[in-house]
């Protein structure tokens, strides 16, 4: 299912719905660069700590164009597959607070997505907005103490001065309401504030200034909650996406990817909050926000007899290997989930697919994905391939 902000409510509830009862969830990203340079790059010499360094730095570098998510649920005698492909695009302003972000663009990696079909214009005017929820909480917090305050600190100035003025000759008369006309975003900020100090005063927005109007404390306390009510709303619907990493982490479903660090690292960063400056205090949140994770690449690489049947641990090649091989417990589609599969390596939401199919093959995971049976995967949760001085995976258990 390809995703954007004109699908991405009945998208949500499709989600929502399914999400709690699949087996595992497997995910991927497309991002607009991995490294800024040479010198940025993953290499075998990087300790742990210096690799999370490296890694950080990237995300913190580059933005995310598209999510993939697969839940994959056993039916009885097979696994159906809901793939999804989320555009995302972040959001600039919530409720009148600027929330726009900046990340940097590779021109290699954008060269790379075009080739793949990306679509840029889609991306851009039909990507669903995304903020993440520390920063929605903080603007909620600001704003909402904006609409309620009563008391407000007002500078030392001409045009307030005047303000003030017009203020008390208007409450002094039998007007119903005044225009009152602002040259800028800070003037009209300006009246807001002395406004709000009324609590028999309102203010609505019109294309020329700010129109003040009396009524009655009830009704002016009515008109603020409505306003919260909608700065709410406004919020909620800035956060967009952010909603389908809420719900994932609260699943606590397993959740597999290839080569997953960084999809990890920036699922976290782009939808929680800041990555912590450190490693161990990454690890310690990780817990919280997807306790099982499962990297395919590890499992191959960390696996002599599936490296050598393959030869490879790059999904684009094995993917399609496994496949032919047959075998494993078949796949299908879920019926509402066949019209917009791409099958085309690249697209977040089908390298999705096809790193689930990839692990339901690797191990021939028949009957469904009960942990604790399933003694052969502790060997794996946890543990993302990473191939430092301290071995060939990182586990962000500890």
């Amino acid at each position: 299912m390809d995703v954007t902000k004109d699908n991405f409510a009945k998208a949500l509830g499709e989600f929502k719905a399914a999400v709690g009862a699949c087996d595992f969830a497997a995910l991927d990203m497309e991002m607009t660069g991995l490294y800024e340079a040479r010198e940025h790059q993953p290499s075998r010499l990087d300790t742990c700590d210096a690799r999370y360094a490296k890694l950080k730095r990237s995300v913190e570098a580059f933005g995310v164009v598209q999510v993939g998510v697969c839940l994959f649920t056993w039916v009885g005698d097979c696994y159906e597959a809901r793939p999804f492909n989320f555009n995302v695009f972040p959001a600039s302003t919530v409720g009148g607070a600027d929330a726009d972000v900046h990340f940097a663009c590779k021109s290699s990696a954008l060269e790379f997505l075009g080739k793949s079909g990306f679509d840029f214009n889609k991306w851009v005017y039909q990507g669903i907005p995304y903020l993440r929820s520390e920063t929605a909480e903080r603007i909620r917090a600001e704003r909402t103490q904006l609409l309620t305050s009563r008391q407000r600190a007002m500078p030392d100035d001409p045009f307030v001065a005047d303000l003030e003025r017009a203020l008390a000759a208007f409450m002094a008369s039998a007007r119903q309401s005044l225009l009152y006309e602002t040259a800028n975003s800070y003037q009209r900020k300006l009246v807001y504030d002395a406004v709000s100090s009324h609590d028999t005063l309102g203010t609505r927005s019109r294309a020329a200034g700010i129109e003040i109007f009396k009524g009655s404390r009830r009704a002016i306390a009515r008109l603020v909650a409505s306003k919260v009510r909608a700065l709410d709303a406004c919020v909620d619907g800035a956060r967009g996406f952010t909603a389908i990493i809420d719900l994932l982490s609260a699943a606590r479903k397993p959740v597999v990817g290839h080569n997953m660090l960084l999809d990890v690292l920036h699922a976290y960063s782009k939808f929680v909050r800041d990555l912590p400056p450190t490693r161990p205090e990454f690890a310690r949140a990780v817990a919280g926000f997807l306790p099982v994770l499962i990297d395919t690449k590890y499992i191959i690489e960390s696996t002599p007899a599936i490296k050598a049947k393959y030869g490879t641990s790059n999904l684009d090649e094995i993917a399609p290997a496994l496949e032919a091989a047959g075998g494993a417990a078949p796949i299908r589609f879920h019926a509402r989930f066949t019209r917009n599969v791409s099958h085309t390596m690249h697209e977040a939401g089908f390298d999705a697919y096809m790193t689930g199919a990839t692990f339901i093959r690797l191990l021939d995971l028949g009957g469904g994905l009960d942990l604790a049976p399933e003694l052969v995967l502790y060997r794996y949760i946890n543990k993302l391939y990473a191939a430092t001085t301290e071995g060939m995976s990182w586990n962000v258990s500890c």
